[in-house]
Order: structure tokens, then sequence, then C-alpha cells
């Protein structure tokens, strides 16, 4: 078998009308994540399946690198693929340093990052602080400032995907920061975290995995501005290939990024009535959600709307 960091386990599938989550049923799955330099998929293949399912109702696979968008549903002997997420997935070619990258940018857009750095470092009384995270005593006082911020992000309190706030996950962290793979950022305002960015870091790919930013202070652009303080510092390493956006889509992942690749989250499912019911109406609340949206859109409602829900 070519790939072996399968993982077993419940995995959730998620129902959200915009950024509404409006619950979510556990599928039993073997699971893993596709890396950026995966070979792609074909239309008419499957990722290739672990050894033995053991029981699972079938398997995902996260960010699976296509050739060519797949249908939503479509059959194979015995099972069925639904891919509901077909997305760019955006990176940025950490080779050179960041004044060569920070070139590729037009002048209005390098001004404009400029004028977010300025305007937060008046509010901070004329320099930003911010911090770097990476061994096991750092990622201790990362993890409680990360979630202090997480806590009033609309992605936790909305979309239930907020900085984890587990044992579990703890403990794979501060293993990370044992082994020098982990990168984690926070940004302070008068001595409070404002945004936080947590990255794994695996064969020289730094990954996008957790970020956030306190709504309160959504004028002074704080994700942004910590998103380049942290992309200098890894430009300045040296050590890394590629910044990895991971999967989804978004305007400032586009703007910033110097490539993507076509990816998808492709699930193969045995042929269950109960899985297969659930897979059917996973697929009728999103397509009624980007219906939602695309109406609300033409009658210039949607941005309104989200950011009363977000508190932004």
């Amino acid at each position: 078998m070519r790939y072996k960091c399968w993982e077993r386990g419940s995995v959730p599938l998620k129902f959200r009308l915009g950024d509404v989550h409006l619950g979510k049923v556990m599928l039993s799955l073997l699971r893993r994540s596709a890396g950026p330099s995966e070979p792609p998929l074909d239309i008419g293949n499957t990722p290739e399946p672990p050894a033995e399912l053991d029981g699972a109702d079938g398997y995902v696979v996260w960010s699976q690198p296509l050739t060519s968008r797949l249908p939503v549903f479509s059959l194979r002997p015995g099972a069925v693929v639904y891919a509901p997420r077909q997305y760019r997935r955006f990176s940025i070619q950490l080779s050179g340093n960041f004044e060569q990258y920070m070139a590729r940018f037009s002048g209005k857009t390098r001004s404009g990052i400029r004028r977010k750095l300025r305007k937060f470092a008046d509010a901070s009384g004329g320099r930003i602080d911010w911090r770097a995270y990476r061994t096991p005593a750092q990622m201790s006082l990362f993890v409680p400032s990360a979630r202090k911020v997480s806590s009033k992000t609309y992605q936790e309190r909305l979309l239930k995907s907020g900085f984890p706030d587990n044992p579990e996950f703890l403990t794979s962290a501060l293993t990370l920061s044992e082994n020098d793979c982990v990168r984690a950022y926070i940004l302070f305002l008068d001595g409070n975290p404002v945004s936080y960015l947590y990255c794994r870091v695996k064969d020289k790919i730094v990954s996008y995995d957790y970020h956030g930013y306190d709504p309160t202070y959504a004028k002074l652009s704080p994700g942004t501005v910590l998103q380049g303080l942290a992309l200098e510092a890894l430009f300045a390493e040296q050590q890394f290939t590629t910044f990895d956006f991971t999967e989804g889509e978004g305007p400032h992942k586009e703007r910033l990024s110097t490539g993507h690749s076509l990816c998808g989250d492709v699930y193969v499912i045995r042929r269950r009535i109960m899985p297969i019911s659930f897979l059917m109406f996973h697929h009728a609340v999103s397509t009624t959600s980007a219906s939602a949206g695309r109406l609300l859109n033409q009658v210039k409602l949607k941005s309104p709307l989200r950011r009363l829900l977000r508190g932004t």
C-alpha cells in the first residue's frame, strides 16, 4: 500500500446553512489528508483505498489532488463516491526572500499591506507586539492564548470549528514541538491576544492549520497583520519549501498565494442504507445553502447578513 497514514474513527459530516452550524452525524471511516505533492486523481478512479476497512462505512481522503472536477456523486462496484467540496488549494513558494515575494505584488497591494501594519502599530503605541512559538515550553503558553481568541471567533460560535480545546490536541502539539514540527504565532494589543496562527510542519511544508482573530478589532486587520509577519519570519528561516493554505478557498488565500492546484474531499462509502442516506441529505442541505447564498447575493444582502452573523 502506497499510503500508510490512515486513521480509524468517527468522522463528522457537518450540516451548515451558510455560516450557521445545523448539526452533524458521525460516520465510521478510515481517513487521511492528502499532501499537495501527491499524484492527482482522474475521473473514474478513486483514491487508493486502505488495505482493510475492518467494518468501517468506507474511507475519506481530504484535499485529494484532482486532474479535473469530479461529479458530486458517482457509483463504483459496491460503493458510492461523494465529492461535496472541490476547490483550489493555494500555496506560497518560500524560496528566495520575503522582499522578492513582496515584489510580485502591485505597488497598490504592497502599499495596502504596509498601511495595515502602520495602522496596527499606531494602535499599539508605535510597535507591534507579536510572538513566535515553537518549543514545548512556548507551546504551553501559546495554547491558552489561542483559545482565548478562538472563543470569540465566528468559526467557533457558528461553525464549531475553532482552535481545538482538548487534552489530545495539546499532547499532539507538544509532541510536534519536541520534533521542531510546529510554528505558531500570536499578535497582541495592549497585552491581550487578538489573533493567532498555528502551523504544522511536514516534509518542509508549513500548513495553515488553525487561525483566527478577535472580531472586536476587525478594523485593525489583525489576521492580515499576523499573516504578513509570520510569512516574513518563515522566509527568514530558509528551512521550508512551501506555505500550504490547505483546503478551501478565500480571497486572502488567493491574494497572497503564488500558485494553486485543484483538490477535493472524496468519500468512498459502502452501499449501506444509513450512510448513503446521510450523504444524500448532506448534499441536499449544501445545495439549499448554495442556492440561498446566490439569492442573497443577487439582492445584495449576503455580505451584510454575513457581517451580522459573524459580529464583524
